[in-house]
């Protein structure tokens, strides 16, 4: 099974892109945040795909903002049957879905940035309720997988040493405090156990510096994390660089099920 999150930035910006790396990249699961755009500004091409079944979480909180979607191959419904699809009670600003398979549950999110002191406490509530929410399911004998821009770098491995101050949202320790907390459950980051020690591998740059994404100036903050079983059985795990229609590059996790 290959999943994929990217933060497209814009569903109406990237459809074009959005279109071809469904074609060309053929994931069997695509996690995307930041669309955007409510149902009826997301374009009628996604609206009746032959391949896939879409789910949105539109933007319905505050116009052009925020936003995720859920793309699932028909090959997977028929193999594995098909999700149900739910908005979990916590979501705030159209930030998460989810797909229940028979074992397998997928949390698609795109977390709060944080930048304001009141937006800061709430992406830490954020992701405690992720964090109780997913060890309810793995309690229950489900295997997880929680996807998406997490808008944490957890370690400085995973951002440019020109970025590594603590008080920089997104690396402040208050905040990848969550993220051990995440793993203290048991979940793997399991693009990072399959690059251990590799620096450089990032999935976002910003816009300033100008050229920031020429020179690798990045953040890795779209991740993967899975329950244990489920981690022992990636066999490939990539950031899709070429993919530059966005300030995010695609992230995919294969996993041999």
């Amino acid at each position: 099974m290959k999943l994929t999150t990217w933060n497209i930035n814009g569903i109406r910006a990237r459809e074009t892109a959005l279109l071809q790396r469904l074609a060309q990249a053929e994931p069997e699961i695509l996690c995307v945040q930041e669309l955007k755009a409510d149902l009826t500004k997301i374009p009628n091409a996604f609206k009746s795909l032959a391949d896939y079944e879409v789910f949105w979480n539109p933007s319905t909180f505050k116009a052009g903002y925020s936003g995720v979607g859920l793309f699932v191959h028909r090959a997977i419904s028929e193999k594995y049957g098909k999700p149900k699809i739910t908005i979990p009670d916590f979501d705030a600003e159209n930030r998460l879905i989810q797909a229940e398979f028979e074992q397998v549950v997928v949390l698609g999110t795109y977390a709060p940035r944080g930048e304001k002191p009141d937006h800061f406490a709430f992406k830490l509530k954020f992701f405690d309720a992720i964090r109780e929410h997913l060890q309810t399911l793995m309690n229950k004998g489900k295997e997880v997988v929680f996807t998406g821009d997490i808008n944490i770098a957890h370690k400085e491995i995973d951002l440019h040493p020109s970025q590594r101050d603590e008080k920089n949202t997104g690396f402040r320790p208050e905040e990848r405090a969550k993220i051990d907390a995440l793993l203290e459950i048991g979940l793997k980051d399991v693009y990072r156990e399959a690059h251990p020690n590799e620096e450089g591998l990032y999935s976002w740059w910003n816009y300033f510096p100008k050229g920031a994404r020429e020179k690798n100036i990045g953040w890795r903050i779209d991740c993967t994390y899975a329950s244990p079983a489920l981690a022992s059985k990636v066999t490939r795990a990539i950031i899709q660089k070429e993919e530059a229609n966005s300030d995010h590059s695609p992230v995919s996790i294969e996993f041999s099920l």
